[in-house]
Parts: structure tokens; C-alpha cells; sequence
């Protein structure tokens, strides 16, 4: 009895060892949330190249990147110092999800409306690859051209054989531990990033200028970054 006891406790350890990290890992966020409201294709592309037209239609669901952004958009201000910026999307929120600006090489930007609501995000880098990609959430001014402060850093992995999903949400809220204008109320509760945007256009101190939101995009050789977006 004693023998079988301590099997049974050795398979049981093995099954845990081996089971738990991989689905922590590599858990597909539609079995937490269910089908995507929408699913944005980042499509990463070699330097020049062009694939003609607009590419500005609303209801499609790819948008054509640089394969490496790095440096690619300049320098921006933050305080009184310059940072690197690389590929900007821009974010705002309205009665739908569109993409608004699908090619990413005429100017280094893109830009992506979402639907009403609040969502969680997650980022996966699909095919294989050994690259991988930095996310930035800013808040920026436009008045001044000055990035406020960034909401979150993510970093979406490539990989060699099964898709990697990055959990991106906390890049759409703001807490109160990064609010340097105290907009937000409760003790280090989330704000929708798009409420605070309407929060600090609305303060009597910060309310003369235009905020918007974006991600700085940095894409190290990954082809086809893939965002999905879950109604919460």
C-alpha cells in the first residue's frame, strides 16, 4: 500500500509539473472570453515595399507594417527630453470598430477606431518567428507634440512552434499610481483610457489641450502581429 501511495503522488506531481506552465503560457484568450469583437492583422512587410492604393477602407481588418519599426518615426518630446519613436498607431473609440489608416509605410502611422465599450486586449504574434515586438501605450498632447506619460509596456513574443498570447489590457487603462494629473478617483483603480481622455480635456488646469491616445509600436521581424479585442 505504501508503495502504491507514493506512485500515485509521483504521477500526480509529474502531471502538475508538466501540465500547469504550458496552458498558464499558451492559454488562448477566447476560451476565458469567447469570440473576439474584433480581430485587428498586423501584416509586417521588408522596408519599401508598396502594395499600391489607399489601403484607408474601414472594414477591413489588416493593416500593412514595416517588419522592423525601429527609429522609424522620429523623435518625440517627453518633459524636455527626446525618446525614439517607432510605428505610432493611433487609438480612439466611436460607434464602431474601424481601421482608419491601414498602411503603416507612407508616414509611419496607423490608426484604429474602436467600438463602444471597454475591452480586454490580447497581442499574439502568429506563423513562426524569432522576433518579437515592444507596445507602448501614451498619452499624448497633440498641442505640444508631447508623450505625458505611457499607460503600459507590453512585449509579444515570437516563437518557434505554438502562439504566445500577450495580455495588452492594462495598456487601455490608466491606474492611479501612473495618473500624474490625479484624474483618477479610488485608490489605484483603472481608468477606461477614452474616460480619461474626457476627464482631462474636461480639468479647469490641464483642459486647453488636444490628448490623444496611441501605441508605439516597436516590431522586431515579426510578420503578422495579430490584436484581439474582448467586450468586458
Amino acid at each position: 500500500m505504501k508503495k502504491k501511495s507514493v506512485a500515485l503522488l509521483s504521477l500526480a506531481l509529474t502531471i502538475t509539473m508538466f501540465a500547469v506552465p504550458v496552458f498558464a503560457a499558451n492559454l488562448n484568450p477566447n476560451k476565458l472570453y469567447g469570440a473576439p469583437s474584433y480581430v485587428l492583422n498586423m501584416l509586417g512587410k521588408k522596408d519599401g515595399w508598396s502594395g499600391g492604393g489607399l489601403y484607408d477602407n474601414p472594414d477591413r481588418h489588416t493593416m500593412m507594417v514595416p517588419e522592423t519599426t525601429t527609429g522609424i518615426g522620429g523623435t518625440g518630446t517627453l518633459g524636455e527630453s527626446a525618446i525614439a519613436v517607432n510605428l505610432t498607431m493611433w487609438i480612439t473609440q466611436g460607434t464602431e470598430f474601424a481601421v482608419l489608416d491601414g498602411n503603416g509605410f507612407d508616414d509611419n502611422d496607423v490608426a484604429l477606431q474602436l467600438g463602444p465599450g471597454r475591452y480586454a486586449v490580447f497581442v499574439v504574434a502568429l506563423g513562426k518567428s524569432g522576433g518579437n515586438s515592444d507596445i507602448r501605450g501614451w498619452i499624448y498632447n497633440a498641442s505640444d507634440n508631447t508623450y505625458l506619460f505611457m499607460t503600459g509596456m507590453v512585449n509579444v513574443p515570437g516563437h518557434s512552434g505554438k502562439p504566445v498570447y500577450t495580455n495588452a489590457t492594462d495598456l487601455l487603462f490608466v491606474s492611479d499610481a501612473e495618473d500624474p494629473y490625479d484624474i483618477v478617483s479610488g485608490a489605484g483603480d483603472g481608468q477606461w483610457v477614452f474616460d480619461y481622455l474626457a476627464a482631462l480635456e474636461a480639468s479647469e488646469t490641464y483642459g486647453l489641450s488636444d490628448y490623444m491616445y496611441l501605441w508605439d509600436i516597436d516590431n522586431t521581424g515579426v510578420r503578422h502581429l495579430q490584436l484581439r479585442f474582448y467586450k468586458i
